[in-house]
């Protein structure tokens, strides 16, 4: 029996706590299954890797090297790294952009969307039950309410990871500011006792986009993205971003590196739509 079914309110608390205890249940299962199903995550299951706190993304996942490869580039020029990023990032079936809106600077997630870089599809967008209130200034921000996020039938983080787990494996996930989104759903994985610093939230599995585009505009500040505030208006408006920079025609004056043509760029959006990336549900 619930240690608090004897108590004021006990049986309805009970079932609650029981509710969550199953989702956080999923969502760490989720977890475990995207690591497991990795060669190295059959090594440590055999205890012949390393241990599960040493993991590392690999293969299509892992935005190391796309990382590195920028801030070597940006030693030639910062305009050419932004093009070669945005270039990569847009391959078929490479990555995915992510944006979140949250309850306050750094707070609880109350909407997330997921996009697919190279054709835009939705992959997730849903707001999200944070269990915490939304502070005045960011609903002026967002506009979210805390009666659209309360409303029946709105998911909790516990079940929105498991959505996020699925539609971000084997990709890269994109965001801009990155370290923000990051760090957020890190915080929330933490409030449900989700592992997700092995999987999802692992630093080498995101790629930034504002510095990339500050730096195709060359810009001496960050610029703001311009999205509305909205998960998903900032996603899109994030792939806007990343097709303007793969565009290249601001290398016009970057010598001797030119723009991509249009053909070019035709080919690299035209290949996206057969890349196996999954959608939530």
């Amino acid at each position: 029996m619930c240690k608090g079914s004897s108590e004021p309110g006990g049986p309805k608390r009970c079932s609650a706590d029981a509710r969550g205890a199953l989702q956080r249940s999923s969502a760490e299962v989720a977890a475990y299954e995207h690591l497991l199903d990795t060669a190295q995550g059959h090594a440590i299951a055999a205890g012949q890797g390393p241990r599960v706190d040493d993991w590392r993304p690999q293969g299509p996942g892992s935005a190391e090297d796309l990382n590195r490869a920028y801030r070597s580039d940006v030693k030639i020029s910062p305009v050419y790294a932004a093009t070669q990023f945005a270039r990569a990032v847009l391959e078929p079936g490479r990555a995915v952009i992510v944006d979140t809106e949250t309850v306050s600077m750094g707070g609880p997630v109350c909407e997330i969307a997921v996009i697919r870089a190279d054709t835009g599809q939705v992959l997730l967008n849903t707001l999200v039950n944070p269990r915490a209130p939304i502070v005045p200034a960011a609903q002026a921000v967002h506009g979210i309410s805390e009666d659209e996020v309360s409303a029946t039938g709105i998911p909790t983080w516990a079940n929105v990871y498991a959505m996020f787990e699925q539609v971000t494996q084997d990709c890269v996930i994109l965001a801009y500011n990155s370290d923000y989104d990051r760090g957020v759903i890190d915080r929330d994985c933490t409030r449900y006792n989700i592992p997700s610093a092995h999987v999802s939230t692992h630093h080498l599995r995101w790629g930034d986009v504002m510095g990339p585009r500050s730096h195709y505009a060359q810009s001496r500040r960050w610029l703001k993205n311009d999205g509305g505030h909205r998960a998903l208006g900032d996603v899109l408006q994030t792939r806007n971003h990343l097709l303007e920079m793969a565009r290249g025609d601001a290398l016009a004056g970057v010598a001797p590196r030119p723009p991509m043509s249009q053909a070019d760029f035709n080919r690299l959006i035209a290949g996206s739509a057969t890349s196996p990336i999954r959608q939530a549900g």
